[in-house]
């Protein structure tokens, strides 16, 4: 039996087109979460599936990564059904499905299974969603030949360094605490600079100027996907919150953090402190 390509059969009838495989042990130092627990106990390989979620142009207030619904939910849908196939073709063996909330590295480990090149911005670069996509990992106790990792790509460019708006990003890396999608996800109360930074962004949730500058992005290409294209909502107000967190990837942080952030873009900040660049 070709195990890879029984795989890819598996993953294409869930819509899934674009995957690799990483060795499990090129993956590793694994990330300490939760759910380390659950990796199988002879894990072997990693099957990295990548979700596009570029839908198109439209008036918004959100991260386009946000206008669907939430990705954990949508991924599992999409992707349950094929680790329970893959199951019943190798009884004994353990597949465990994880997206986001995982001790893998995911954006090194897609890059390791052939998919694309870590950015200078940080984010996964792949030929077929450019820097919009998702990343979903598989891990089996399975043994799947890996993937050549894709060659670096960025090369001399740094116009999302140029761009980034709060000085986040630069050779050294990404520093998360000027990080404007960093931000709008900080519970509590922001310092001035920061309600400065989520200001002047125009965004309650993320921020997507990295993704915009890109040339990668250059067209963005739209998402095969039809989950990701549907059911979309990018102009937020107070009175949907309720309904919209128990649907949209941003509902894990609660009202209070999305009710602050509009509130801020609405209103101009009386001050910005150090370091806002005015």
């Amino acid at each position: 039996m070709d195990e890879k390509a029984s795989v890819g059969e598996i993953l294409a009838q869930a819509g899934i087109f674009h995957w690799g495989v990483a060795s499990f042990a090129d993956t590793l130092p694994l990330l300490e979460c939760r759910a380390k627990s659950k990796l199988p106990s002879n894990a072997r390989s990693v099957i990295v599936c990548l979700l596009g979620y570029y839908a198109g142009e439209r008036a918004h207030n959100i991260s386009r990564y946000a206008w669907a619904r939430d990705y954990h939910l949508l991924a599992g849908e999409l992707l349950n059904p094929a680790v329970g196939r893959m199951k019943n073709i190798w009884p004994g063996r353990d597949f465990v499905l994880f997206t986001d909330n995982s001790p893998i590295r995911e954006v090194s480990a897609a890059h390791l299974a052939g998919l694309g090149f870590v950015g200078k911005n940080g984010l996964l670069i792949s030929p077929a969603y450019g820097t919009y996509q998702f990343i979903a990992e598989i891990v089996t106790d399975l043994w799947l030949a890996p993937a050549m990792p894709a060659a670096p790509g960025c090369g001399d460019c740094d116009r999302c360094l140029k761009a980034c708006p709060a000085g986040a990003l630069s050779p050294a890396g990404v520093d998360q605490s000027r990080c404007r999608s960093h931000i709008t996800q900080k519970k509590g109360e922001l310092t001035l600079w920061e309600q400065a930074q989520v200001y002047k962004g125009g965004l309650a949730w993320g921020c997507d100027i990295c993704n915009d500058v890109c040339p990668y992005n250059q067209p963005p290409r739209k998402t095969d996907i039809p989950a990701f294209g549907s059911a979309l909502d990018g102009l937020v107000q107070e009175e949907d919150l309720p309904k919209l967190l128990a649907e949209k990837a941003f509902g894990y942080r609660g009202i209070k953090v999305l009710q602050r952030n509009l509130r801020i873009i609405k209103k101009k900040p009386s001050g910005g402190g150090p370091g806002t660049g005015e």
